[in-house]
Parts: structure tokens; C-alpha cells; sequence
């Protein structure tokens, strides 16, 4: 593993909870079949092995895992550090064909990633779990197939409180495909419910995405559902106030 590298959008690490960041450690750590992975050091740092579970306290050493693991390895032997992650975000949004200004913050990007994985998981749906998504996300009956998807999507992108809606259901799905488990979210009913209509279509959506040969290296398998998770955090820390309703 390489030194961390200072970058203001891995900073919300060092206040994530725990639980999230257990998540994201799993995507670094562990391969699709649940084994420890060849490539990882992580698990091998003394001070990562002292703190157990307690990853705050060591949340430079997994932003510097996945800083490494998102630059080309032959160069981080050079340099000693990884990518910024405002880099590793936007190749995952290319290989996704995601048109956006990426110039804009990360949250912006974050954000059209989300609306990107909603629209794809949108289209795996049936009229009834739309009808219901529609009815949990408070979004006007009358609208239906083209105008409600383009009301959401048009909701994520502007940020506040469907963004985070929509970041939590994505990374829940995303880590019951990838790891066999949700997010640890039982004390929010009213998200737990959404999410159980969400889970069937996103993960279907995701794992077309993680079969597709052209864009589904070893990498990709593992920075998708990273930032994915990351941007879930910085929702997640922005809307704290709601996490209990």
C-alpha cells in the first residue's frame, strides 16, 4: 500500500460510519467469491489489524487502499501514492458512457453516477414496482414511464433529500450483489421499505453492468461499488438528520 494521498473528497472518511465504511473495506478486501484478495495489503497493516472494526480511526489507511488500487500499479511503485478519487470517479463514469460535466464537484458527478444506476435499474422494473417508487419517492401520481423517471432523475441531480434516497438504495443493492449483504439500515423503516423495491431491479441493472467484458476488469469491480458507497457516505453525512424517520 502507498501513503495516503491529501484529497478533500476522501475526507468524509474520517467521519463515516462505521458500519459504511465496513462496507467499502469489503469491496477493497474481498473478491467476488468472498476471498481475500491477492492484490490487497490492507488487511495486512498492523495499525488496520489493531483498530478491528473501529475504521474511523484508520480512514486514511483506506482511502490510501483505494487510491492505489484506482491508479495503474506499475506507476504507484514510482510515486508511492494512488489517484486522486475525483480521478477514479470519473473512469468509472466513462466506462459507464456517462455524459457530465467533470469539471463540476464530485458531488455533482456522485450524483449523476446515482441517476445514471437509477434510470438503468428504472427500465428492469415492472409498471407495478414503478407505480410503488413513485409512491414512496412522493412523486406526482399523475405522472408515468418518461415524465416520472425524468422528475427523479431531475430531482437526484439537484441534490437534497432524493439524492440521499437514491444513494442509499443504490449502495444497498450494490452491496447485497457484491458482498451478499445490505447496509445495516434497521433503524430507518421508512428507507428500509423503499429499499426492499429497489434491491430485485438494482441489482439486476448491476450486475449486466459487472458481466459487460469491455468495461468489467478487475478494477472496475471493485471502484464501481467503491464510489458508489462513498457517495452514499457523503449523503449520508449531509442528510444525518433524516437517517431516523
Amino acid at each position: 500500500m502507498g501513503n495516503y494521498r491529501e484529497d478533500k473528497d476522501l475526507e468524509l472518511l474520517r467521519y463515516a460510519d462505521n458500519d459504511m465504511l465496513g462496507v467499502l473495506v469489503g469491496y477493497l478486501t474481498t473478491d467476488k467469491d468472498g476471498a481475500t484478495r491477492y492484490t490487497e495489503s490492507l488487511t495486512k497493516n498492523e495499525a488496520f489489524k489493531v483498530a478491528g472494526e473501529d475504521y474511523q480511526r484508520v480512514w486514511q489507511l483506506i482511502g490510501a487502499e483505494l487510491q492505489h488500487f484506482g491508479g495503474d500499479t506499475f506507476v504507484n511503485l514510482f510515486r508511492r501514492s494512488g489517484v486522486t478519487y475525483k480521478e477514479i470517479l470519473t473512469d468509472v463514469c466513462k466506462k459507464l458512457s456517462l455524459k457530465t460535466d467533470y469539471s463540476a464537484e464530485v458531488i455533482n458527478i456522485e450524483q449523476a453516477l446515482l441517476a445514471k444506476l437509477f434510470a438503468d435499474s428504472w427500465e428492469k422494473m415492472s409498471e407495478k414496482e414503478r407505480a410503488d417508487v413513485r409512491k414512496e419517492l412522493k412523486i406526482d401520481g399523475n405522472l408515468a414511464g418518461g415524465a416520472a423517471l425524468t422528475a427523479i432523475i431531475t430531482a437526484i441531480r439537484m441534490g437534497g433529500f432524493m439524492s440521499y434516497q437514491v444513494a442509499m438504495i443504490v449502495a444497498n443493492a450494490i452491496a447485497k450483489a457484491v458482498l451478499g449483504r445490505g447496509l445495516a439500515l434497521a433503524a430507518n423503516a421508512g428507507l428500509a421499505r423503499i429499499i426492499g423495491l429497489f434491491a430485485g431491479p438494482v441489482g439486476i441493472a448491476l450486475t449486466a453492468l459487472l458481466t459487460i467484458p469491455a468495461v468489467s476488469g478487475p478494477a472496475f469491480r471493485v471502484t464501481l461499488p467503491a464510489v458508489v458507497q462513498i457517495a452514499a457516505m457523503r449523503q449520508q453525512l449531509m442528510n444525518r438528520e433524516r437517517n431516523f424517520f
